[in-house]
């Protein structure tokens, strides 16, 4: 691959990163809303709850974007896939450290409201992909 090549690659990935964070940061500050609401009995202004889902989504893409490049020059898939498992629970505390510092919560409630998003996340993607599953079923086009 030529370095133009690379270049592009990398600044298409910047910029893909750039627009998921926009987007997904909607959705999580939505998540972020709700858990804290019931964790924590806090009620989160929406611009609050977007700025801080959106700085730890760029702060763990930028975190995996440099590892993942550094890594990823050595050409080892095991590298990469391990450096993708390590890199799970280190978002998670990242993530869980912005939340306390934005919310001003100690970092255990800061889990607390962290873990109940990813289970209110979890719990709506099976209830759609359920959804999903008995309209195929009933329409036949599975």
């Amino acid at each position: 691959m030529s370095g133009s090549e690379v270049g592009a690659i990398v600044i298409a990935q910047l910029i893909g990163g750039l627009v998921g964070a926009l987007i997904g940061s909607l959705i999580g500050a939505i998540l972020l809303r709700a858990a804290s609401k019931w964790v924590a009995k806090l009620d989160v202004p929406f611009g609050k709850a977007y700025w801080t889902i959106f700085i730890s989504f760029v702060v763990n893409f930028v975190l995996g974007f440099v590892l993942g490049f550094v890594v990823g020059a050595t050409g080892s898939i095991e590298a990469i896939r391990v450096l993708q498992v390590i890199l799970l629970p280190v978002g998670f505390l990242i993530q869980s450290g912005i939340i306390s510092s934005r919310l001003e919560l100690s970092f255990g409630k800061a889990c607390l409201i962290n873990i109940t998003m990813v289970g209110i996340a979890l719990g709506i993607t099976l209830v759609v992909g359920l959804l999903i599953f008995l309209i195929m079923q009933a329409t036949g086009s599975f």
